[in-house]
């Protein structure tokens, strides 16, 4: 394995140890099943303008199941439409959501910023159909975005295709009406089991992404860092991210746990990441 990990033989090691001291560390504080997430400095832009939208990257082992996770899925208007597929009995996404709410009815509610943070708390996860996910920034605020919370994934109701014949409106505007189960379900499934970042605009800023629990094995732990990094430095990738990164500009990448200090996987920089939690790419 330490001749397959992107990031080199002694990265390996590295990572290794510093994953197994983590581990006894949170065990040790009452911590048994805490997460553990990977922090990489980047020295480059990973976007040109800010989009707001969280970029997920293949695990080979899943962080989560769908029944584990309380959702909120914010639709175009009216949501009974919505609400009567994704929710009809037998289909793959009949359990999937904790609550399906139009933007429309998002906006009433957002007036209230109790009802925001009661929102917030009673969610763990929020999608939002791709026709309203541009909109939530101003509607959500700082109580969903800052230090990128719970910044909502944005949902394609059905696979983009050209051929599908759309219906044209009153106002003789073409709108496209489908909402495919099985693609909404399959990307779902992939925002619980995977890890996510959204990118920054500032050169020099961390990205935390979670790569298990520390219950976990230190291998499989391993795996996940290793999926990350070569995920974040294939070139195939570039558009999907926003930017083309070399492993050159994974400058310090370690590991952490929620409460915990960082640990060292590789360091090309004897400069101190004084802020992992850096907001300043969200004006708020």
């Amino acid at each position: 394995m330490s001749s397959e990990f992107a990031l080199g033989t002694d990265a390996y090691n590295q990572a290794r140890t510093s994953l197994s001291a983590l581990i006894s560390h949170q065990k040790s504080e009452g911590r048994p099943t805490a997460a553990i997430y990977l922090t990489i400095n980047v020295n480059i832009k990973l976007a040109k303008s800010k989009d707001y939208r969280p970029r997920v990257i293949p695990l080979s082992h899943k962080l989560d199941k769908i029944s584990n996770k309380a959702i909120l899925f914010i639709s175009k208007d009216p949501a009974n439409y919505y609400r009567e597929i994704l929710m009809a009995k037998d289909t793959p996404t009949e359990d999937a959501f904790n609550e399906i709410i139009s933007f429309k009815k998002l906006k009433s509610k957002a007036k209230s910023q109790k009802s925001l943070i009661k929102m917030y708390k009673e969610n763990d996860i929020i999608v939002a159909d791709n026709r309203v996910h541009k909109f939530l920034p101003d509607v959500l605020g700082s109580t969903f975005y800052l230090r990128k919370k719970k910044v909502p994934f944005m949902l394609q109701m059905a696979k983009p295709d050209p051929s599908v014949k759309l219906r044209r409106t009153e106002q003789n505007k073409l709108k496209d009406d489908r909402c495919d189960v099985q693609y909404v379900y399959k990307q779902i499934k992939s925002i619980v089991g995977n890890a996510s970042f959204v990118p920054t605009t500032n050169i020099g800023d961390v990205i935390s992404l979670k790569i298990g629990y520390t219950n976990w094995s230190i291998d499989d732990l391993v795996d996940n860092v290793n999926d990350i990094v070569k995920y974040l430095t294939n070139e195939e990738n570039r558009n999907a991210i926003g930017a083309a990164i070399n492993l050159e500009n994974l400058v310090n990448v370690n590991v952490r746990g929620e409460d915990s200090i960082s640990l060292p996987v590789l360091a090309r920089s004897k400069e101190t990441v004084e802020n992992e939690d850096d907001d300043s790419d969200f004006d708020f």
